[in-house]
């Protein structure tokens, strides 16, 4: 056995055993009561574990050579680093990880699994009925089945975008590099894309699939069948079918996006049999530099238009089925018509961070820092393959390039229409998308020396690399679960959350209306009772004042005086964290939840430690 192979296993070794050590830390802590940071309250051991495995898998996944089963173990090693910090809450069993939409998903899950809702009456049926069919094989219950499938997707998230790079890059080291940069997660922000069950996330993540498929199959030689012999259809072309589909059923907004791509690199084989045409009318020596000298290359290609046509009619046809997706088109057009003002939210956004002691400058370092760097190597590769300054010695990975940069296009256009427009944080969720082809590119970038004219064989560059994928990743990691660390708490959801709940619906005088700080019970409303769907918010039965939010300038002082009916008030452990631990009394201060509590009209009439429920008499109840 050699020196570095033997130093190779020996780190391997080193990284399996740490990260097994801190998997076993983190799973035998498991949390008695709400956790506002999942960050702080996972044993230190778990970290240092997944470091020290971090850290062994770039060393040898970046040196070994590729394809020998160290290099292979090195990726293994990653991808579980990856998946067990993204999945760190069903490790650490969490009883339910995802607030807000996450909640009001469970219910929608619960319905198909209790035949209550169809699937094919639902906008984006991905994730839940993947849980139900989850659910009736292996009898475990749907807030376990949707945590899961989010597992599903992050793997497959890891593993094609490595693969994805490996197709593109001229590099035999593409497929390690592509992996690691995937642990970064770019396309998280907690803004409007969420490591939790989500469909927005999940069809971000099935899009590295697709575009392995879109890449694989333009130059795909095989056939199903043929007519006066040509090729019709391949098993590749069958399967980006098939999977432009998926993407929609998952969600439709973020599924549209593998449509674009299919159709943008269609647009530029048309574009580019047009340009060959009008060439040789006029006998010109010398092509566009958008195209590649080869001519026929893109015309050579599999054409894209069979996808782009069957995906794009099954767009057409499932999606305007439903008033939300049409509804926010319309939003779309009547703030390009009428104008809106999209710093809105962001300015009141910074007002609440400055009374905090903050900032939105802070905060924007803190979650778009590093994306906002590799976007600018992303955008250099882009620039260089449309100007055709890439090394001619690849024209292959040149023109695969040309069809990334195209797809990129319309994903670019749709965020900026949408941050005009200021249709609330729909941005977020292109930018999410967009973070796909950051990565896919940055990570081409950095293993072929484009465009910085390096080559990754030197080991000077490849350990600069592997210290710069260590440093990347401290700074991602903190934001791949909401915390305090970016001024929200934790989307943990207790037992004693959910128990304390069901039991308040289960026991309710229907007549009395529900209210608390920020809002009432909706979300646990939607889990509970499954919802039903309208136009832009699911809802459930017609639950009195599950929306409903308490005032923060009556809170604690005069909320009898304020309702004149009386009102049953929930609040848990994580309410006070938020106001008074998070925020330091910004809305609801210490004195106002002990003054609330005080009051002699309001009755505390359930508790299980985590979860109270009190009875507020209003107005009319006093007389």
């Amino acid at each position: 056995m050699s020196p570095n192979r033997r130093r190779h296993v020996a780190v391997l070794l080193v990284g399996f055993l740490a990260y097994t050590i801190g998997v076993w830390f983190a799973a035998q802590k498991q949390p008695t009561g709400y956790e506002i940071s999942i960050y702080r309250a996972t044993p230190i051991a778990f970290w240092a574990g997944v470091a020290v495995a971090f850290v062994a898998a770039v060393l040898v996944g970046l040196n070994a050579p590729t394809g020998t089963l160290r290099n292979r173990l090195a990726l293994l090693l990653g991808t579980l680093v990856g998946i067990s910090m993204a999945a760190l809450p069903t490790i650490r069993d969490y009883y339910y990880y995802g607030l807000g939409d996450a909640l009001s998903y469970l219910g929608w899950t619960r319905m198909i699994a209790e035949g209550t809702m169809n699937p094919v009456n639902f906008l984006y049926p991905g994730i839940h009925s993947t849980a139900v069919v989850l659910t009736s094989v292996t009898g475990l219950e749907p807030r376990r089945t949707l945590q899961l499938v989010m597992v599903f997707f992050i793997a497959l998230y890891i593993l094609f975008t490595g693969l994805c790079v490996a197709r593109l890059a001229a590099r035999s080291n593409a497929l390690a590099v592509g992996v690691f940069f995937a642990l970064l997660f770019l396309p998280i922000n907690n803004i409007h894309t969420y490591i939790f069950p989500y469909p927005t996330s999940a069809a971000i993540f099935f899009t590295p699939f697709a575009l392995y498929l879109v890449l694989r199959y333009l130059g795909d030689d095989s056939s199903l069948f043929s007519v006066a012999g040509r090729r019709v259809l391949t098993p590749l072309g069958l399967l980006l079918m098939f999977a432009g589909i998926s993407a929609i059923l998952i969600h439709p907004q973020s599924g549209s996006n593998v449509l674009f791509v299919i159709a943008a690199g269609f647009g530029l084989q048309v574009l580019a049999g047009l340009y060959e045409i009008w060439d040789e009318r006029r006998n010109r020596a010398s092509l566009s530099t958008i195209y590649d000298r080869a001519g026929t290359r893109y015309t050579s290609h599999r054409s894209l238009a069979p996808q782009a046509v069957v995906v794009g009619l099954f767009f057409a046809l499932w999606t305007p089925r439903f008033d939300r997706a049409t509804g926010t088109m319309g939003t779309v057009v009547s703030g390009l018509l009428y104008g809106a003002n999209p710093a809105d939210e962001i300015s009141t956004s910074a007002s609440s961070l400055d009374a905090i002691g903050s900032g939105i400058g802070v905060l924007f370092a803190k979650i778009f820092l590093v994306s906002a760097v590799l976007s600018l190597v992303a955008g250099l590769v882009m620039l260089a393959a449309l100007s055709g300054r890439l090394d001619d010695r690849y024209p292959d990975r040149n023109a695969l390039l040309r069809y990334v940069t195209f797809g990129f296009v319309p994903v670019f256009m749709l965020f900026g229409i949408f941050f005009v427009t200021s249709v609330t944080r729909q941005p977020f969720r292109y930018l999410g998308f967009m973070m796909v082809f950051v990565t896919v590119l940055t990570a081409v970038a950095v293993s072929d020396g484009i465009p910085f004219g390096l080559s990754f064989s030197s080991d000077n560059w490849r350990a600069a690399v592997a210290v710069v994928l260590v440093l990347l990743l401290i700074p991602q990691a903190l934001i791949l679960h909401q915390s305090p660390h970016m001024y929200k708490t934790s989307d943990h959801v207790p037992e004693t959350y959910m128990e304390g709940h069901v039991t308040t619906f289960e026991n309710r005088d229907p007549s009395v209306w529900f209210a608390g700080p920020r809002g009432g019970p909706r979300r646990y409303v939607d889990a509970y009772y499954g919802t039903t769907y309208s136009d832009y918010t699911p809802s459930g039965e017609h639950f009195p004042g599950k929306e409903d939010k308490i005032p923060f300038a009556v809170f604690g002082t005069n909320t009898t005086s304020h309702y004149s009916h009386c009102r049953y008030v929930p609040l848990t452990s994580r309410d006070y964290e938020k106001e008074v631990g998070l925020y330091d009394g910004f809305r609801y201060s210490a004195e106002d939840f002990r003054n609330f509590r005080q009051n002699p009209d309001v009755y505390r009439v359930q508790s299980n430690g985590d979860y109270r429920l009190y009875f507020v008499r209003g107005e009319d109840c006093l007389r």
